[in-house]
């Protein structure tokens, strides 16, 4: 796919989850919209809980750029750096999937050469698919959203668990 097409696929795709997002905001009640649900937390309960996410975020990150760093250049299907793509909001929604896709696409690549990875069947894919969905289902102003923001939280620390992990493997290779 070349790099055109692929930037009009993730802008299109982004173009509707912006827009899916703000549909509630289009509506008459402020209360079925994400920020109904801020104002019931309160302002300042809102900005800590979402400053903590980013901090999170930030080591999350951290960890993914760790594992794509050591792997073998040739194994990589995606520059270390391009974690960071998870704070480029509205973008992130859409990338995060290339994200996940491209760490474990390249940590199976990397297994073929490294045989401290011989015991790893699972390189993060469902978990980390599982949880960019997730984050997406959780725009829905509702007791929905909210479950699914949580299963996301709880999917994406597993997902964080896996990949640190097999940080451990390769870094003794």
């Amino acid at each position: 796919m070349t790099t055109t097409i692929n930037f009009i696929i993730r802008l299109a795709l982004t173009t509707i989850l912006v827009v899916w997002a703000i549909l509630p905001y289009l509506g008459n009640s402020l209360n079925e919209s994400v920020l109904g649900e801020i104002f019931k937390v309160g302002i300042l309960p809102s900005v800590l809980i979402i400053f903590s996410f980013f901090i999170m975020v930030a080591f999350y990150c951290r960890t993914l750029q760790k594992c794509l760093t050591l792997i073998k250049p040739e194994n990589r299907k995606a520059k270390p750096k391009s974690v960071w793509y998870m704070f480029a909001i509205p973008f992130n929604f859409v990338e995060d999937f290339f994200i996940v896709i491209n760490i474990a696409n390249s940590i199976e690549e990397e297994k073929k050469s490294n045989g401290n990875l011989n015991g790893i069947s699972d390189f993060g894919m469902i978990s980390g698919i599982g949880w960019s969905i997730a984050q997406v289902l959780s725009f829905i102003p509702s007791m929905v959203g909210q479950i699914a923001g949580l299963i996301g939280m709880i999917l994406v620390i597993y997902h964080w668990t896996q990949i640190a992990k097999i940080n451990k493997l390769l870094i003794k290779s």
